[in-house]
């Protein structure tokens, strides 16, 4: 069985829900929990939050983080998983924002570099910095599944 498969199984049986806030990844995270048959069961929803402006009128980023700190930041993923949670009630979210790539690196922050904020209803977020190598596809595609990873520590 796949973390993934094992995820779904767990939150269907504990009657869990989650909701996600995509930016870097642009929607593949939810792609890859809404192939799975029932995901419905507690599968809430993905905001594709790729603009600041998004991020900030959907998810209620500050723009003084987006500004400060900037949109790729351990900050705005973890506002943005705060504003998440709060806009959808889930028992679990996750929120992701990055620079998939080719273009838009900086020194600060190189291509492949990816923040994760992971939450439970209820508990502070922890976010985690990760710095992914490859092509823009595969940069988004390990986000997704360092995600899924993370996730599933939360049941450990």
């Amino acid at each position: 069985m796949s973390i993934l498969e094992k995820i779904h199984h767990f939150l269907i049986k504990h009657h869990k829900t989650l909701s996600l806030a995509e930016s870097c990844t642009g929607g593949h995270l939810a792609a890859l929990f809404t192939q799975m048959p029932d995901a419905s069961r507690y599968f809430l929803g993905s905001l594709v939050t790729y603009s600041n402006h998004f991020k900030e009128k959907l998810l209620h980023v500050s723009q003084k983080t987006l500004f400060e700190s900037g949109p790729v930041s351990r900050e705005t993923a973890n506002e943005m998983l705060l504003g998440l949670m709060k806009f959808s009630e889930a028992d679990y979210g996750i929120a992701l924002t990055g620079i998939a790539g080719p273009t838009g690196g900086s020194k600060e922050h190189p291509v492949g570099t990816v923040f994760i904020a992971l939450g439970v209803k209820g508990q502070k977020p922890h976010v985690v910095e990760c710095q992914f190598t490859g092509s823009r596809d595969a940069i988004m595609r390990q986000a997704c599944e360092r995600a899924i990873v993370e996730l599933d520590l939360l049941f450990q």
